[in-house]
């Protein structure tokens, strides 16, 4: 190649270079444009279109519902004013929504719509969080149910931890005339916290949320605590107590001869008697267990029910206890007593549940009988409540009518005030009913504060 041509290649790469440089260059920079996460395409490594792969956006396959933990509640706060809650958990543990529309709709008992509430609220990741909607009038109509529904949720990925946050010292006061809930809220993180949301909910002893509120703290420096309050203008439907333990209780019923004593047909006190003991039957909790002995010469065996929740069971088995007519019914209240330590301490009994019997009877301890020892009966039935004191047995004496030995009664019960007396049949409904308070052992209601930071 001479010389003319070397020179001749050199000024066209020249050329070509500057027409690279200063014309298709700038011309790609200007028409090209780099793949984002929103520029409505679906490239590079996403999954769908602005979603999936490296982008902040899930698609919407990518994330799962959220989980409604139980139906909408109604709460009444005063006449004709009410508040909503949805209680929703996010299975999602990496991924939330900033802002997520939602419907409430409120229907009266003929499912006609009264009402429907619309807002935005946020998801928290992986979270338990309450949406709460409140004071809203409805006049005059009466709801009987609600429904919540989301709008298009938009799923962002986020990995980021919340603030570690405590909530101590709740307490439910004023529960009779202006219920009101005080608690401690502590930031245990290293960050101060800003718009953080509190939703209160107040649980019956069914479990059932019988009240809501919610309040905001404005800022909560790092290590910093602060006092909350909820209020509400008038009391609960319900009261928010509960009892502290399960109870496992055996009734011991007397169906000697004299409990036809005042009638034959139906026999009374004996239906009367029965009756109170069913009514007892429905005071107890979901938790408790019962179960049922009858006595006479001898005590039932084997006894009419043994310790189970099946209280339907229980209540047929109270109903089926009968005077026998063969032969003379004597009184063996040790015997009764017997088989009730027997049935509560077995296998049967919830390790977690107090332990009670209670006693009935109309009459005095004639059996067993021991020659020589008029006041064997009585001495023995001391002996078997003795035993059962010491298995931590609460025994609970009835005396019917006029007949009965008060002194003896009082003296096997667990203490004086375990032991009552009621002149006719009448009256058992009131003492069984003192009898259910006295082992249902209340605590506080049931309180949970659910926090939430709003994001900024």
């Amino acid at each position: 190649m001479d010389w003319s041509t070397k020179r001749k290649l050199e000024y066209f790469g020249i050329l070509v270079a500057a027409i690279l440089l200063f014309v298709v260059l700038p011309f790609f920079i200007f028409i090209y444009k780099p793949p984002t996460c929103f520029d409505g395409k679906k490239n590079s490594d996403e999954t769908g279109v602005d979603c999936g792969g490296s982008c902040r956006l899930l698609c919407r396959a990518e994330a799962l519902d959220p989980i409604l933990k139980w139906d909408p509640r109604i709460f009444r706060v005063s006449l004709g004013v009410y508040s909503l809650l949805a209680y929703v958990e996010n299975p999602n543990v990496s991924a939330g929504v900033r802002s997520a529309p939602y419907i409430f709709r409120i229907y009266d008992k003929e499912g006609l719509l009264i009402l429907e509430r619309r807002g935005s609220t946020f998801i928290p990741r992986g979270k338990t969080f309450a949406v709460f909607d409140g004071n809203f009038s409805l006049e005059e109509r009466i709801p009987a149910k609600a429904t919540f529904e989301w709008g298009e949720l938009v799923w962002s990925r986020t990995t980021v931890s919340g603030p570690e946050i405590s909530i101590t010292n709740k307490a439910l006061m004023r529960e009779e005339t202006t219920p009101r809930v005080e608690a401690t809220v502590e930031n245990k993180s290293l960050e101060p916290i800003r718009d953080l949301e509190l939703t209160a909910l107040i649980f019956d002893s069914d479990g059932n949320a019988i009240a809501s509120s919610r309040t905001f703290l404005e800022y909560l420096d790092k290590g910093g605590e602060a006092e909350v309050v909820f209020t509400w203008p008038q009391p609960f439907p319900t009261r928010a107590e509960v009892c502290a333990a399960p109870v496992d209780v055996t009734l011991v019923l007397d169906r000697s001869g004299s409990m036809d004593d005042l009638g034959a047909n139906p026999p009374q006190p004996l239906t009367d008697v029965k009756n109170a003991a069913v009514y007892f039957v429905n005071l107890l909790h979901e938790k408790d267990q019962a179960a049922v002995v009858s006595f006479a010469t001898e005590a039932a065996s084997p006894i009419e029910s043994v310790l189970g929740r099946n209280f339907e069971a229980v209540k047929r088995a109270i109903e089926r206890i009968a005077i026998r007519e063969t032969d003379i019914q004597h009184t063996n209240i040790a015997d009764g007593l017997l088989k009730a330590k027997e049935e509560l301490v077995s296998s049967r009994h919830a390790s977690a549940a107090s332990q009670v019997a209670i006693l009935l009877t109309d009459g005095v301890a004639t059996r067993p009988e021991k020659g020589g020892d008029p006041g064997y009966p009585e001495t023995y039935a001391q002996q078997v409540a003795n035993d059962m004191r010491q298995s931590r047995i609460a025994l609970f004496t009835i005396g019917l009518g006029k007949n009965v030995n008060e002194s003896f009664l009082r003296s096997i019960a667990s203490s004086s005030e375990e032991f009552f007396l009621t002149p006719t049949a009448k009256e058992l409904r009131g003492v069984y009913k003192k009898i259910a308070e006295k082992i249902c052992t209340t605590r506080a209601a049931v309180i949970e504060i659910i926090p939430r930071i709003y994001p900024r």
